[in-house]
């Protein structure tokens, strides 16, 4: 018999209009399979573009799409892929499945004389790989030695603190905060920005759309999603759920969205020939 160590996950969402607008433009989704001995994750937030028309159907639209391809074509050819070529043949998919969606939207506001848009955040696991893919403001967080921020914000105060042009602090209730570089469907040329990494047992990703993160310090949050609390879909449900409460009870305007996905290590035996 051999033992080996095999990654589970436990995965929860949560979404909330905010104190002040009428509806959310926010969309979001997490979705798990075992296919051919691998684990595969995806997780993703979208947030509907200030300022332009139908958020929402950009949002929601661009969910129900990778939704569609998880459902429908993701677990093609995947087959006698080892981890690294996994990993490379989702970032192919994702990113034609990203401009093939930019280009719907695009094409949809066009017909209807409007501008419309909506940022996307995206994460892909595939055993103990990750990939991100960013476009606009929203963001994917990891919690392992502390928290982390996988994307880069694409807005005009992360390119002014880049530039060490504002502080964080400054950009964090600066009045451009919620101004976008780009979102998907506002034009025809997109530039998808991709980071990776490796997967361990206890870490905490999440996602979560630029609601979530403008009334909360980065100690609160590792505070709220301490990993000892999130120890099934009960307690993931509820911290996330006191997580927004607080947000809103700081007056937050914005729609409010979070996507979480917890790794465990699971050990298991199988019949092997001891080699």
């Amino acid at each position: 018999m051999k033992e080996k160590m095999s990654l589970q996950f436990i995965s929860e969402m949560y979404s909330d209009a905010g104190v002040w607008r009428r509806t959310n433009q926010d969309a979001c989704c997490v979705r798990m399979m075992k296919i051919g001995g691998h684990s595969i994750v995806l997780a993703a937030v979208c947030d509907g573009a200030g300022g332009m028309q139908e958020g929402d159907y950009a949002s929601k639209s661009t969910i129900q799409f990778f939704n569609n391809w998880f459902d429908y074509t993701a677990s093609k050819n995947i087959q006698g892929k080892d981890q690294e070529e996994l990993i490379r043949y989702f970032r192919e998919e994702i990113e034609q499945c990203i401009q093939k969606q930019n280009h719907l939207v695009y094409e949809y506001a066009q017909g209807k004389g409007i501008r419309t848009g909506t940022t996307l955040t995206l994460l892909l696991i595939a055993d103990r790989k990750y990939i991100t893919a960013q476009v606009g403001d929203s963001r994917a967080y990891l919690i392992g030695q502390g928290l982390q921020q996988l994307t880069e914000d694409q807005s005009v105060v992360a390119r002014e603190v880049r530039a060490g042009r504002l502080s964080p602090r400054e950009a964090k209730y600066d009045k451009r905060r919620n101004v976008i570089l780009q979102c998907i469907g506002a034009s025809k040329n997109l530039q998808v920005v991709y980071e990776s990494g490796t997967v361990g047992g206890g870490d905490i990703f999440f996602l979560c759309s630029d609601g979530f993160v403008h009334e909360l310090e980065n100690d609160e949050i590792e505070e709220f999603l301490r990993p000892e609390s999130l120890v099934d879909q009960a307690s993931v449900k509820k911290c996330l759920m006191d997580a927004v409460s607080l947000v809103r009870k700081r007056g937050e305007k914005d729609n409010i969205t979070i996507v979480l996905v917890k790794v465990y290590e699971n050990l298991w035996t199988s019949e092997g020939d001891g080699s």
